[in-house]
C-alpha cells in the first residue's frame, strides 16, 4: 500500500469514525484515495461508508461470513453489545438529532447531562434511590462517549451529539423502536383495574 493511503486507511481503522470537522487533513485523504482505500479494505473484509454530507467515514464489517473455499473470515470490525438501556438512549438521542434537523438550521445538537437524565428517567425502571438511577445514566452516558456516539464539549456537563449516529440507528430502525416504546409505554400505564 502506498504512503498516501497507509495514513487515512490507518487512521479509519483505530479511530472508527473520522470527521471532516475533526481531521480535515486526513479527510481529504481519504476522499482524494476512496477508490484505492476502498479496494484495500474490501481485500480485509472491509468496507468504506463515506457520508460527504453530514462530513463523516467510517468503516464496517462485509457481509460475507465465509470464502468460496469455504474457510470463516474472522471479524475485523468490532462488534459491541449493547445494554437495553444504551440502546434506548442511542434510539432516543437519533430522534432528537432528527427533531433537530428538522427544526434548527444548526448542525451541531449539544444536550446537557441533565437533558439526557430527563429524556431517559420515563423509560426506566423507578428506583428508591434517585442518584443510583443517575449513576446508571452517566454510566450510559460514557459507554456512549466511548462508542464516539457523543463526545463531551469544552463546557463541563455538555455533549455533542455525532451524526454518525444516523447511520448506525437508521429511519427504519427508529421507527420500529419508537412502535416498541409506544407498546412498552402502553404497557406501563395499563393498571390492573383496566383488566377488571
Amino acid at each position: 500500500m502506498s504512503d498516501a493511503r497507509t495514513i487515512p486507511v490507518v487512521h479509519l481503522l483505530k479511530a472508527g469514525v473520522i470527521y471532516q470537522g475533526d481531521a480535515p487533513v486526513v479527510w481529504d485523504q481519504i476522499l482524494a484515495q476512496q477508490a484505492a482505500i476502498g479496494d484495500y479494505l474490501r481485500v480485509i473484509g472491509v468496507d468504506l461508508v463515506i457520508d460527504r454530507a453530514e462530513g463523516y467515514a467510517y468503516t464496517r464489517q462485509l457481509d460475507t461470513d465465509a470464502r468460496d473455499d469455504g474457510a470463516t473470515v474472522p471479524r475485523l470490525v468490532t462488534r459491541h453489545r449493547l445494554s437495553f438501556a444504551v440502546s434506548l438512549m442511542l434510539a432516543l438521542l437519533r430522534g432528537r438529532l432528527a427533531d433537530s434537523d428538522a427544526t434548527s438550521s444548526d448542525t451541531r445538537l449539544v444536550l446537557t447531562r441533565d437533558d439526557m437524565v430527563e429524556m431517559m428517567r420515563g423509560f426506566l425502571p423507578k428506583r428508591s434511590n434517585e442518584a443510583q438511577l443517575v449513576d446508571q445514566i452517566d454510566t450510559d452516558i460514557k459507554r456512549l462517549c466511548d462508542l464516539k456516539a457523543l463526545r463531551p464539549t469544552k463546557q463541563p456537563g455538555t455533549y455533542e451529539v455525532r451524526r454518525h449516529i444516523k447511520a448506525l440507528v437508521d429511519a427504519q430502525v427508529l421507527s420500529d423502536f419508537n412502535d416498541l416504546l409506544a407498546t412498552y409505554r402502553d404497557t406501563v400505564s395499563t393498571t390492573p383495574e383496566d383488566h377488571a
